[in-house]
């Protein structure tokens, strides 16, 4: 027996945190949304050592925002997915026995080619259809049913990256079946997934559009925050900053930084840039940086450490969170240079045209500090007395924006083809992303 459902997502797979909202339907029949928040790692398992929960345990395992995501435990048999082996997610992976798999942020091969990015969407998505189910039914589906997936969704690629990459990488999803089989629990779940529409949207740029949806109250916001670092921007209403069309964003993540570029409300591709380090580039020079002092940090992974920093230190490990923080501080001091000179080229460009610049993304809060200062150093170089306001936003939301934009983008199509009476698979993101993009 088949059951089906219909799922649309926007999946912001990153470096280094893979962030996503999934809409689905509950038990009312109302939309009912998912929001995901785990590392962007698997462990592989090669052999049997990860104990399945009691069916019965199903529906408890399936309560709180993300921590199904953080523990799914799934194989596939998929033409993305080069073998059968048991992938662990999430936070469990950071600590199970087996082989971790994570972003290549130093090599050159683009997060499309990397078959990390298809193994976490598939996940994904095969964990909400199987949170739907049991909390409609309160139990897994029986052994014979399948769970069958229509999906919907909209992805993010690095500036670079989605000028080469943007329709083979949406081709690919779109290409047959993919077969997820959930092993949580005693009885195996088996989800199908056929994807029916996949827009690929710059990465940085869609944040962009999530920034304009919020409107006046996080704008007025962040105009606060610029002024209390002395650029007074006389006059300058929120609603003013809201009607900018020339815009550039400072999108940093875990692998990369993007510049997107917006010249009169469209996103200009010729403009626009990614710098080849972020985040986590910062986190693997420190890790080198303790290994070459003699310093036993214990971290096998850059992910390891970052979960270590933003949890905090306890009463028994504050001088050891001290001296680790210590070695991360200092990279992060170079890597703020370095962004900033990159923003100087950018505006070489498009400065003496550019109204307003927004930084955000899931780096953005470790390296503010550093970053901010040399930001409106830069912009006021570049611009001398007409410095155009740099909003930086906040890290409590900023890591999100991305996701938030790429769902916009996959509801936006959606509501496009149901006006249209029309369904028909589409891989090519021309023009069906909110107003402002551009394939």
């Amino acid at each position: 027996m088949t059951i089906t459902s219909n799922l649309t997502g926007g999946i912001d797979v990153g470096n280094g945190y893979v962030k996503g909202l999934i809409r689905g339907i509950d038990a009312t029949g109302a939309p009912s949304t998912d929001e995901i928040d785990l590392p962007s790692g698997v462990a592989l398992i090669t052999r049997s050592n990860a104990l399945p929960l009691a069916d019965s345990e199903a529906p408890a395992r399936m309560e709180g925002k993300d921590s199904f995501y953080n523990e799914l435990d799934v194989s596939f048999a998929s033409p993305l997915i080069g073998d059968q082996y048991r992938r662990l997610f999430g936070t469990r992976a950071l600590t199970a026995q087996g082989a971790f798999d994570e972003f290549d942020v130093v090599g050159r091969r683009s997060k499309a080619q990397q078959e990390l990015s298809k193994v976490l969407v598939l996940g994904a998505f095969a964990a909400k259809a199987l949170r739907d189910y049991v909390k409609l039914h309160a139990t897994l589906p029986p052994a014979d049913e399948v769970l069958s997936v229509q999906a919907r969704v909209a992805l993010a690629l690095p500036i670079n990256e989605y000028m080469t990459h943007r329709v083979s990488y949406a081709a690919e999803f779109t290409a047959g079946t993919h077969t997820v089989t959930v092993h949580n629990f005693e009885t195996p779940v088996t989800v199908k997934i056929r994807f029916d529409d996949v827009q690929v949207i710059p990465e940085g740029a869609s944040a962009q559009y999530a920034i304009t949806d919020k409107g006046a109250t996080l704008m007025d916001a962040m105009l606060a925050d610029v002024r209390r670092r002395g650029l007074a921007l006389e006059g300058i209403t929120s609603q003013d900053v809201l009607a900018a069309q020339h815009t550039v964003g400072i999108d940093i993540g875990e692998g990369t930084v993007n510049f997107p570029v917006f010249t009169a409300g469209q996103f200009n591709a010729d403009a626009s840039t990614t710098y080849k380090k972020g985040y986590g580039t910062v986190l693997t020079d420190a890790l080198k940086a303790m290994e070459d002092r003699g310093f036993a940090s214990g971290f096998t992974s850059r992910k390891q450490l970052a979960e270590y920093l933003q949890a905090g230190p306890s009463a028994l490990k504050r001088n050891f969170y001290n001296k680790v923080a210590a070695f991360v501080e200092e990279e992060l001091s170079f890597f703020a240079k370095e962004v900033a000179e990159q923003f100087g080229r950018v505006l070489t460009v498009v400065g003496a045209t550019t109204e307003v610049a927004y930084v955000y993304g899931g780096g953005a809060g470790p390296v503010k500090g550093h970053l901010y200062p040399m930001l409106l150093a830069k912009a006021t170089e570049m611009n001398s007395d007409d410095a155009f306001p740099t909003l930086y936003l906040d890290s409590s939301y900023s890591r999100h924006l991305n996701r938030e934009g790429l769902f916009l983008a996959a509801e936006t199509v959606e509501r496009k083809a149901a006006a249209a009476g029309r369904g028909k698979r589409s891989t090519d993101s021309k023009a069906k992303v909110p107003a402002g993009a551009a394939a």
